[in-house]
């Protein structure tokens, strides 16, 4: 047993990286006489255990076996006695085990010790919830996804907004209000700030002179402050990179779609023109002037996914692995909204997706654009839209939970004018009522405690006629992703790779979500919440948004109450 990757028996990525068979026998030794002294202080106690249901095995082609947990991010090498002897509990100690049933103590410690076993007591699903709720409360953070205007000189083919993009930008009235809130909040701690739009650098004022008004303010009152961007970079030159870095914004993620022509073609100014070549001029310079991170995502499609490659190598040549913090991670394109115009064509089964990204995330790996393959760090699905203390803030001062509303008027949760009442709409309380939890998918699945759920908008605004799966690219990889973490380390070898365990067809973390329980989530909430509201709430409301959603029907009115 080589426990290689748990942090209470692990060394750096450096150290393992060249890791030989000669090397894995001495760090086992090391380990069974850490064990030894263990086991002379009393050992594992002599309660009763079960394996725990975020464990996720992957066999390996010599009868070896990686073993991964989903909740304690342990991975460990099994070999094949270790493997034989950890499936034999599976299958037939559904109730639990004595510590006896384990023959290999060395065995026992690592499950015990990577939180593999548990005590047969212990109820993992409500530890996993009660860590989501707290990480969902944060009441000392506050997280701003400002958008100074949703006006874009990018006519992207799958944009939630569709082509019909406003033109106004953020008022100084609204920006006031904005520091006004922050302002208010007098137990915070730190405050995240996201760039968003349309094109955020359309509206550059309002970012300047917002970034160092909240930043005077959180320096004063000794605040942490981090702040990022989401930009099509048309305007982010070296100039304008330093400007931004100047004030905070240490990332910004950057959508490439592929070589020149195809990039041209799926991401063109609206007059038509080009956008690639400045893009990647402007990345370059960027790099060169600053520090600042850059992250390339990849929309990928039917009619780019093949020449996805060749952008890698495009990137390679300009050597943009070696002039900073350059990474590219791809994403599927998929209608989000009714608007997403091109999406309905352009998406690709999620099996397809996974399928072929398996190959371009490994060459991104070889030539320096992405890291080796970790696990979320936390719920993945903990983004604003389910935060507690997260808000989007558009530039005529609406309020929204989540990205993909933000165009959407109908869908707010109130005004930044109005930030007593942020709270109060019903529209505010569904993205409150909403949970992972309430999902039967969700709640069984061997991923819940990286995923979180992942998108929430999915699960509310659920849609037969866009079916945006929410399950994540882990969901999809699960066992390539455990393989391919531990190959880079140096653990396994590629000739170990067992096909029939791939992910698409082996399922190891459990189903995905389908339309159907993406539908079943939705009706949830919307009993919880007109639970809430003493009052029925259906799918056309939904849809319809805040003028259906806020009007009390007469005969659904709260009755006056009876005079004495």
């Amino acid at each position: 047993m080589l426990d290689f990757d748990h942090h209470g028996l692990r060394g750096t990525e450096d150290d393992l990286a060249g890791l030989d068979a000669a090397g894995a026998k001495a760090l086992e030794t090391a380990a069974r006489e850490t064990l030894s002294r263990v086991q002379r202080r009393g050992g594992p106690s002599t309660g009763r255990y079960r394996l725990s249901a975020y464990d996720i095995p992957v066999r390996l082609a010599d009868g070896s076996a990686l073993l991964f947990n989903a909740r304690t991010r342990s991975l460990i090498l099994l070999s094949p006695e270790e493997a034989e002897a950890y499936h034999a509990l599976r299958d037939g100690a559904g109730d639990g085990f004595e510590p006896g049933a384990v023959a290999d103590r060395l065995l026992l410690q690592a499950l015990l010790g990577g939180g593999h076993a548990v005590g047969a007591g212990v109820d993992e699903l409500a530890l996993v919830r009660q860590s989501y709720e707290a990480a969902r409360a944060a009441p000392n953070s506050l997280t701003l996804t400002i958008a100074p205007t949703m006006a874009c000189n990018f006519a992207c083919g799958y944009c939630f907004q569709g082509l019909a993009k406003p033109t106004k930008k953020m008022t100084r009235e609204v920006q006031d209000a904005i520091i006004a809130f922050v302002k208010a909040k007098k137990d915070l701690k730190s405050l995240s700030v996201v760039w968003y739009g349309g094109e955020p650098l359309m509206g550059k004022d309002s970012i300047f002179r917002l970034s160092d008004l909240l930043i005077a303010h959180c320096d004063k009152h000794k605040i942490g402050y981090s702040a990022g961007i989401v930009s099509n970079a048309w305007f982010l030159d070296g100039e304008m990179a330093a400007q931004l870095y100047a004030r905070r914004v240490k990332w910004v993620q950057v959508t490439i779609d592929g070589d020149r022509d195809t990039h041209d073609r799926m991401r063109p100014l609206t007059s038509g023109g080009r956008t690639f070549d400045r893009i990647l001029d402007n990345i370059e310079q960027s790099l060169d002037a600053t520090p600042i991170s850059i992250q390339a995502r990849v929309n990928v499609g039917q009619s780019n996914v093949d020449g996805a490659g060749a952008m890698l190598d495009g990137f390679h040549a300009r050597r943009l692995a070696q002039r900073g913090n350059f990474h590219v991670y791809f994403a599927p394109i998929e209608a989000s909204t009714p608007e997403s115009g091109s999406a309905f064509e352009e998406k690709l089964s999620r099996a397809d997706f996974n399928r072929k990204v398996l190959a371009l995330e490994g060459r991104a790996r070889e030539l320096g654009f992405a890291g080796i393959q970790t696990a979320p760090g936390g719920f993945s699905g903990l983004c604003v839209a389910a935060s507690k203390g997260g808000y989007v803030v558009n530039g005529n001062g609406d309020v929204h939970k989540c990205w993909e509303t933000a165009h959407d008027a109908s869908k707010r949760t109130g005004s930044i004018f109005e930030p007593e009442r942020l709270h109060e709409s019903v529209n505010a309380s569904l993205w409150e009522q909403w949970t992972p939890f309430d999902n039967a998918t969700c709640s069984s699945c061997k991923i819940l405690p990286m995923c979180g759920g992942f998108c929430a908008h999915r699960f509310i605004y659920a849609s037969p006629g866009e079916t945006a799966l929410p399950c994540p690219s882990w969901k999809w990889n699960t066992a390539e992703y455990v393989f391919s973490r531990a190959r880079s380390l140096g653990v396994v070898g590629a000739d170990q790779w067992l096909p029939e365990e791939a992910t698409v067809e082996a399922k190891q973390s459990g189903e995905r979500q389908s339309p159907a329980s993406l539908q079943a989530s939705q009706a949830r909430v919307l009993e919880k919440v007109g639970a809430l509201r003493g009052r029925t709430l259906d799918r056309d409301m939904l849809f319809a948004g805040e003028a259906a959603l806020e009007t009390v029907p007469a005969t659904e009115a709260t009755p006056e109450p009876a005079v004495p």
